[in-house]
């Protein structure tokens, strides 16, 4: 296992888990990439989501990788921020791509809650011209060829309450939501419209695998599912798991991600095989 850190910005980088290039099986074998986006409401992220899945995804075979994107507030307006963070990860990937044994035809993201919200952003905005241009590359570099989003913020909204979950205990002066969200205190409805990642599909999105639980509470369940009618609506390929039990953030639901025992489900733990075998016919 080849890891290391690798810096995108002053406040973000890329954490890479890359397989060793063998001399015994697999010798010279260029494999997919993941690029695990971990959710924390865009005030942090989470731990639970970032290593844990980067391994698994290493024990089927790929390389992976985790994207620490800025937030603990040092930046209003954190989703478009992250959008242009996650950008210059997958730009650094393809251009290791010899270097690190990548199939570049094969970069993948993987993201949970506000991380699932990043995800389809990165899947359904890596061909705008702007993006390209503020990275000085071009939209080839920056493509997703297949997205994955976990229980997913698939849609905005404006925070009529101020709502920081965890953010109070971690940040000493935290933004309120909307700051955080939306870079202002009172957005419009066309700055709210313009983070409903909904509004970007078109015939440049990738195949998705979609996962969430009836009972989420945190983000509910219609935003997978309005997301599945979208891709629907514009022709693009995708699998959606609906899970009848199971609270937010379950991550790989068994003891390498739990934080407390409500975390452990043995029926929604299949959703990485679920996956595994989606991937198989994009991979192998």
């Amino acid at each position: 296992m080849i890891s290391e850190k690798i810096q995108l910005n002053k406040t973000a980088y890329l954490e890479t888990y890359l397989l060793n290039n063998s001399q015994e099986y697999n010798v010279g074998k260029k494999r997919p990439f993941v690029l695990v986006i971990p959710g924390g409401g865009y005030a942090f992220t989470s731990d639970r989501e970032a290593e844990p899945i980067a391994l698994k995804f290493n024990s089927i075979g790929f390389n992976s990788g985790v994207l620490w994107y800025t937030v603990m507030d040092q930046v209003t307006n954190v989703p478009h921020n992250a959008l242009i963070e996650g950008a210059m990860a997958i730009k650094y990937i393809r251009e290791h791509g010899e270097e690190w044994l990548i199939d570049t035809d094969n970069i993948i993201v993987c993201g949970f809650s506000a991380g699932g919200h990043l995800t389809v952003q990165l899947a359904t905005r890596w061909h705008q011209e702007w993006l390209a241009k503020e990275l000085n590359t071009t939209s080839d570099m920056l493509k997703v060829n297949l997205a994955i989003p976990c229980y997913a913020a698939a849609k905005s909204k404006k925070f009529a309450v101020d709502d920081l979950g965890f953010a109070h205990q971690l940040i000493e002066n935290p933004n309120t939501a909307n700051v955080r969200f939306f870079g202002v205190e009172d957005p419009t409805d066309e700055e709210v419209e313009a983070y409903n990642i909904l509004n970007y599909i078109d015939k440049h999105t990738p195949p998705m695998f979609i996962w969430h639980t009836f009972e989420d509470v945190l983000v509910d369940v219609s935003a997978s599912i309005e997301l599945a009618a979208k891709l629907k609506e514009k022709n693009i390929p995708f699998e959606l798991h609906i899970f009848e039990k199971g609270e937010h953030g379950l991550a790989l639901c068994d003891r390498t991600t739990s934080r407390k025992a409500s975390h452990h489900n043995n029926h929604v733990i299949h959703w990485f095989e679920l996956c595994e075998e989606w991937l198989s016919d994009y991979i192998d």
